[in-house]
């Protein structure tokens, strides 16, 4: 986790642009900005429950990895008109400032539909272990990909293959394959009744985000 001077953050905005540009945090705040309600998940939420389940496991420690925050900041779009977007442009390169240097590759079509590079949370500056001073927030999609420390934006024609998208970050699937882009977050639940290590008959379809296969049918109540 960085330690790093407000005083002299700075933001570049490069690549495919007309107009490089380098932003400092002071910069930022004269934006119009935005504050939305946003709901992050972690793209490791719920391994504990396929991996390693135990009469122990509870639903915060199976699928618990999620937050919910009001963010403020400007939105992204508003910064890529600033610098003039080239037309054979497709791609961005987010670069966090921490040891790891973070990094993912994100279509240009999401940054200019709802990400927001935020410097706020809940009504006060970012915390540093949430991205102080400046972060990238993208609504929907894998909490990895919303890179914290934001010190660089990149703009390119190509995704730009970091490590966090070639070693790491992706999905295998059947035939030594891996879906290399995983993006935005599927809808997930758990069952709490009844409880592990009883087991639901297979008798019905069930469908889980993009997948569709055999499983349990289940009801559901209020209470």
């Amino acid at each position: 986790m960085p330690a790093i001077d407000p005083d002299t953050y700075r933001l570049l905005l490069h690549g495919l642009v007309d107009r490089p540009l380098i932003f400092t945090l002071a910069d930022l705040h004269r934006y119009p900005s935005q504050s939305r309600i946003l709901f992050l998940e972690c793209s490791g939420n719920g391994r504990k429950g396929y991996r390693a389940m135990s009469p122990q496991s509870t639903p915060q420690q199976i699928n618990g990895l999620t937050s919910t925050s009001e963010w403020t900041g400007v939105p992204l779009a508003t910064l890529l008109a600033e610098a003039g977007v080239q037309p054979n442009a497709r791609w961005l390169l987010a670069e966090g400032g921490d040891a790891a240097v973070m990094t993912r590759s994100i279509p240009l079509a999401k940054a200019l539909d709802d990400a927001l590079v935020a410097y706020a949370q809940n009504g006060e500056p970012l915390r540093p272990e949430q991205g102080f001073p400046v972060r990238l927030l993208l609504p929907g999609w894998e909490g990895n990909t919303n890179i914290k420390w934001l010190r660089r934006i990149k703009v390119g024609d190509e995704p730009f293959m970091t490590r966090e998208e070639t070693s790491r970050y992706t999905d295998a699937l059947r035939g030594d394959e891996a879906r290399q882009f995983s993006f935005v977050m599927d809808a997930k639940s758990i069952i709490t009744f009844p409880a592990y290590p009883t087991v639901l008959h297979d008798h019905g379809p069930w469908r889980s985000g993009a997948s569709r296969g055999r499983g349990v049918a289940a009801s559901f109540r209020s209470t």
